[in-house]
C-alpha cells in the first residue's frame, strides 16, 4: 500500500491542549485501517486555526490512537483571499461536488441559499455537507475548514447584509460582490476582476438550475453585487462555481 506524502487530520483545538493526543471515532478508524499507520510513524494534527502539530505515533489501535506533539507551526497554504460562494442548492449529490471542489480551491464560507428556481426547497444534509468540507480540507492540505452555514432563503440572505459605506469609486473598500448571470452581456467576470485588484474578500452569488430571476438579479445588484457572466456559453449549477472560484484565485489569489 502506497501512502500519501503527508497524512493529516483535523481536531477541534481543546483536543490538542496536551502533549499526547488521543484520537478517537472516524480519525482513528481511517488512519488505523485505510491508512494502517504504525507505531513512530508521524501524523500531522491541524486545529483548523491555522497551526499545524507534528506528531509521533505512540499507540495504535481500532478505536484509539495515542500521539505526541513534537512540533508546532503555523502554515501558510490557505489563500490570502476571503471568498464567500453564495449557492442556490441544486438537486442530489450536485451540491456535495461544489462543497468538495470548492473547499480544495480555497473558498472560507459557504452559503447554501434557497432560491426563487430551486427545486430544493429545504435540507437535512448540514451534517454531510460539512463532512465533506472537512474531508475536502483535509486531502488538499487546507490548515482551516470552510464554514457551512445554515440553509436560508435568498431574500433572508440579502436582507441580512450589513450596508457597507462606499468609496470614492463607488465601491465597497476591499470588498466584491459579484451574481453570475445567463443574460449579462456587458461584462464578463475576469473584465470586474481586473478593475478590482485591490479586492481582499469576494462574494459569488451562484444560482440553482435555472439560474437566479430577473427580480432576484435586480435586488441583489440594488445591494452592491455587480451582475457578470463567465463567457457566451451557459454553464450547469456545479460547473459555474468551480470555474469562477479558479478564475478568482488565479486573478486575484495564489493560483497560477
Amino acid at each position: 500500500m502506497i501512502k500519501s506524502q503527508m497524512t493529516r487530520i483535523f481536531l477541534p483545538p481543546e483536543h490538542l491542549e496536551s502533549n499526547e493526543i488521543v484520537i478517537t471515532g472516524d480519525n482513528a478508524r481511517h488512519l488505523a485501517l485505510v491508512l494502517r499507520i504504525k507505531t513512530g510513524e508521524t501524523v500531522h494534527v491541524l486545529d483548523g486555526n491555522g497551526s499545524t502539530y507534528t506528531c509521533k505515533v505512540l499507540d495504535v489501535q481500532k478505536k484509539n490512537i495515542v500521539v505526541q506533539k513534537v512540533d508546532k507551526k503555523a502554515c501558510a497554504a490557505e489563500s490570502p483571499l476571503s471568498i464567500t460562494l453564495v449557492q442556490g442548492i441544486p438537486r442530489r449529490e450536485k451540491m456535495e461536488l461544489i462543497i468538495q471542489k470548492s473547499t480544495e480551491l480555497g473558498v472560507h464560507i459557504i452559503m447554501p441559499v434557497i432560491t426563487e428556481r430551486s427545486q430544493v426547497r429545504h435540507t437535512q444534509k448540514l451534517d454531510r455537507w460539512k463532512k465533506i468540507a472537512a474531508s475536502a480540507a483535509q486531502q488538499s492540505g487546507r490548515e482551516r475548514i470552510p464554514e457551512i452555514m445554515v440553509p436560508v432563503t435568498f431574500d433572508d440572505y440579502l436582507a441580512a447584509l450589513p450596508d457597507l459605506p462606499l468609496d470614492k469609486t463607488g465601491k465597497q473598500d476591499g470588498l466584491l460582490k459579484v451574481i453570475l448571470s445567463e443574460t449579462c452581456e456587458e461584462q464578463n467576470l475576469k473584465k470586474i476582476l481586473k478593475a478590482n485588484q485591490d479586492a481582499t474578500q469576494i462574494s459569488l452569488l451562484v444560482g440553482p438550475e435555472g439560474g437566479f430571476s430577473r427580480e432576484e438579479i435586480h435586488v441583489a445588484v440594488e445591494k452592491a453585487f455587480v451582475e457578470v457572466s463567465l463567457g457566451p456559453r451557459i454553464l450547469r449549477t456545479e460547473t459555474a462555481p468551480i470555474s469562477s472560484i479558479s478564475i478568482i484565485q488565479y486573478e486575484l489569489g495564489d493560483m497560477g
